[in-house]
This record gives structure tokens, C-alpha cells and sequence, in this order.
């Protein structure tokens, strides 16, 4: 049976990668057009809207000059696949 890791973003790791880059929380936040404060949320294990966590995303992928596939992630779940993909399409198909 498969098994699938579902990983989520370290908004943490994130943050802290941008201040050892030179951006202090100010920064990003006149960046992102957000409170500071709402950063420290992040950085205590809040996420941030969609639209916003995709600007810093590409905000630490320009600063860091790295891709998204190299974003910091913290494994949140393990879960087993019991269909295959075929299967469930075969199945919406009908």
C-alpha cells in the first residue's frame, strides 16, 4: 500500500532565513504589506492568508535565490493511499 507524506510550509524557518539575510521582520512586513506583529504570529506557528504566504514564498525564493521545491517544510502527516489514482478516476468518469 503507498504512502504519501503530506508536508506543510516552516513559516518559521522562513522568517529566520530572511533576518540571517538582512530583512528584519519590519522589512518583510512593509514588503508584504502586513503589521509586523502578524509575522510574529507566523514565527509562533500561524499561517499566513494564501495570496500573502505565496508573496513572502517568492519574496525568500528571490532573497535565497532557491526554488520552491527547496522551501522549508516539516513533515505533517503520513498517509496511506488505499485506490490508486486510476481507480478513483475511472470511478468520476461514470
Amino acid at each position: 500500500m503507498p504512502v504519501i507524506n503530506i508536508h506543510k510550509i516552516d513559516w518559521f524557518r522562513i522568517l529566520s532565513d530572511m533576518s540571517r539575510s538582512g530583512y528584519s521582520l519590519q522589512d518583510i512586513a512593509e514588503e508584504l504589506d502586513v503589521v509586523a506583529s502578524t509575522l510574529i504570529g507566523w514565527k509562533k506557528g500561524a499561517s499566513p492568508r494564501h495570496h500573502t504566504g505565496e508573496a513572502l514564498i517568492e519574496l525568500w525564493c528571490r532573497v535565497n535565490s532557491k526554488g520552491r521545491d527547496e522551501l522549508p517544510k516539516e513533515k505533517l502527516v503520513q498517509k496511506f493511499i488505499f485506490h490508486s489514482a486510476s481507480r478513483a478516476c475511472r470511478h468520476s468518469e461514470k
